[in-house]
């Protein structure tokens, strides 16, 4: 299944908008765009994956992305370079469910098959609990503390 939208690349710079992140998201997010950003091409935000596709007979087209958005799967920042897409979740503190996020999100992108090149993940946050720490190096998932 396709993205619920077309993938919006953009370039990497601080906008003080990116979808789907709050505002202390957006806060570490922009850290890491300081200190990273330049090795990226481009990225993509809020990228919708998956969701339920209604079956009701009766919902209009509008109706359809609009429940198969709700219900999708979102990827934070998507960014890609000419060797790799990195799937990135970004939260304030690292936690067992932002290691679970980054790594379902790297394996949708792989099903659907979006890219010809490898998918890598990982999370970007300001503080790494050191047991996060072992599980990203065991699932081969990257951090970026910034």
């Amino acid at each position: 299944m396709p993205p619920v939208f077309p993938l919006e690349w953009e370039p990497l710079a601080r906008t003080g908008r990116y979808r789907h992140m709050a505002r202390r998201d957006a806060a570490v997010w922009e850290r890491w765009l300081d200190k990273y950003g330049g090795g990226f091409e481009a990225v993509a935000y809020d990228v919708a994956l998956g969701g339920i596709l209604p079956t009701d007979p009766a919902a209009t087209d509008a109706q359809r992305v609009g429940w198969q958005y709700a219900t999708a799967l979102k990827i934070d920042a998507l960014v890609r370079t000419p060797a790799y897409w990195l799937v990135l979740e970004v939260r304030p503190e690292s936690s067992v469910s932002a290691v679970g996020a980054a790594l379902v999100y790297r394996l949708m992108l792989q099903r659907e098959r979006l890219t010809a090149l490898p998918v890598r993940a990982g999370l970007v946050c300001e503080t790494l609990h050191p047991d996060i720490a072992w599980a990203l190096t065991a699932l081969t998932l990257a951090a970026f503390v910034v």
